[in-house]
């Protein structure tokens, strides 16, 4: 099953959206990137900022689609003691798609996005909302949807955006549960609170529809623990975290595991 340009797989029990085939290269191959490219032709700025963290694939998102629509993009990153002089392979794909890059001291992300936001504002610049919780990854997610019944759908959660992005798309179409599978540990009433508002979840699921948040304790930095490893690429702060703890105990009906890249 092809959907807007990216199949949907079976793998034994398993149907998985391979949104890490959602962008040809040089990328970014993941959910966010088409939601970041309708945000950024809306922005009549030329300048445009955004804020990278440990693992984020903000950057390069940004990086992409400004590279695409003729902006200058500045990735503002945290630089530690022992990074040293040395770039994160995040940094190293959005400077080659031409991003401006500039560290910061590393420290709190609050803290860090309202100085690189100062400093791009001072520039006459546009930066991008922090996590990039955009309305157009909703929006765009929501189109990604198959339009077919799944007794479940898991989905690995970063900010919660895309999760929210795949619930409303599954307005008017039978599920009984989704499964929200956090990269890293926070208040499950956040999530939940974020999500719904984000989705619009009201009226739009099914009323017997479950929202479960799986929270394994990881911390933000961890990668998954060891596990098997599925057939397709897998990253491994998300989406990797969420296929091994399905393999161990998740829900074993019609279930769509979406692969966010």
């Amino acid at each position: 099953m092809i959907v807007s340009g990216t199949p949907v797989e079976r793998h034994g029990e398993l149907y998985v959206k391979r949104e890490d085939l959602s962008c040809p290269p040089p990328g970014p191959p993941f959910s966010k990137a088409r939601g970041v490219y309708a945000h950024l032709k809306k922005r009549p700025e030329r300048l445009i900022g955004v804020l990278d963290t440990f693992h984020s694939q903000a950057g390069h998102a940004v990086a992409r689609a400004c590279s695409l629509l003729g902006k200058d993009c500045v990735n503002f990153y945290p630089r530690t003691v022992r990074d040293g002089d040395q770039l994160r392979e995040p940094q190293l794909r959005s400077a080659g798609l031409g991003a401006r890059l500039e560290p910061l001291a590393a420290g709190r992300s609050s803290v860090l996005y309202h100085q690189a936001a100062r400093s791009i504002r001072e520039r006459g610049g546009y930066m991008m909302p922090n996590a990039l919780k955009l309305g157009e990854s909703v929006e765009e997610t929501a189109k990604e949807v198959p339009a077919a019944p799944f007794d479940s759908v898991v989905i690995p959660v970063s900010s919660g955006t895309i999760a929210a992005g795949v619930i409303r798309g599954f307005a008017g179409i039978a599920v009984r549960r989704f499964f929200l599978h956090l990269g890293y540990s926070r208040p499950r009433g956040a999530v939940l609170e974020y999500v719904g508002r984000a989705s619009g979840l009201i009226g739009l699921t099914a009323p017997s529809a479950e929202l479960i948040v799986v929270d394994e304790g990881y911390a933000y930095r961890d990668v998954a623990r060891p596990g098997p490893t599925p057939p397709w690429p897998c990253n491994v702060y998300y989406d990797l975290k969420a296929y091994r703890w399905w393999v161990a105990s998740g829900p074993r009906d019609r279930t769509l595991f979406w692969n966010i890249g």
